[in-house]
Formats: structure tokens, sequence, C-alpha cells
């Protein structure tokens, strides 16, 4: 019965995904050639692993990239790197201000 809920308890947490906060609802992905009049922020990255999908993980490790901008008070990003595996996902990119 343990075996039983511990396998429950994984299947459910790797159907979950990173939900948006409200400020990085407003955060857009932007080409790296426009970012010439944005402050830069610094670099964010997000990882996903174990989802239902490699579709799954992407988006959820471009949420997590979404809300590291916000959190930095950025409304951009410009994505240098996402690279998917059967297990999981990894997004770099580079956060930004632009007005």
């Amino acid at each position: 019965m343990r075996r039983f809920s511990i396998l429950i308890l994984f299947l459910g947490m790797a159907g979950c995904s990173t939900e948006l906060t409200p400020q990085a609802q407003l955060v857009r992905q932007i080409p790296a050639e426009t970012k010439t009049n944005c402050k830069f922020l610094g670099p964010v990255s997000g990882t996903e692993l174990f989802g239902l999908s490699t579709a799954h993980d992407a988006e959820s490790a471009l949420n997590k990239v979404r809300n590291e901008v916000a959190a930095r008070g950025g409304n951009a990003f410009a994505l240098n790197n996402m690279s998917s595996t059967y297990d999981g996902t990894n997004a770099q990119a580079d956060a930004y201000f632009c007005p």
C-alpha cells in the first residue's frame, strides 16, 4: 500500500506545471536583435523535469523564465538556449526591461 501511495504522489507531481504570476503574464519573448533599447537585467533560467511530455516541460520551463524576469522587474526576455531530453527541459535567457 505504501508503494502505491508513493507512486500516486509521484505521478501527481509529474502532472504539475509552473503557473505564471500576474506580473509574469505581461513578460514577452523578444528576438535578440530588438534588445538595443532595453536595459539588461541579467541571465535567467528555468528547468522542468519529468513532466507529462516534452512540450509540457518546455512550457513550464518558459513559465519559470517569465516568472524570474518579472521578479527582477523586467518585461521581456531573449531566449539564448533551450534544450530538451526525455526527462526534462532547460531554458536559458537574458532578462530585459524594454520601454
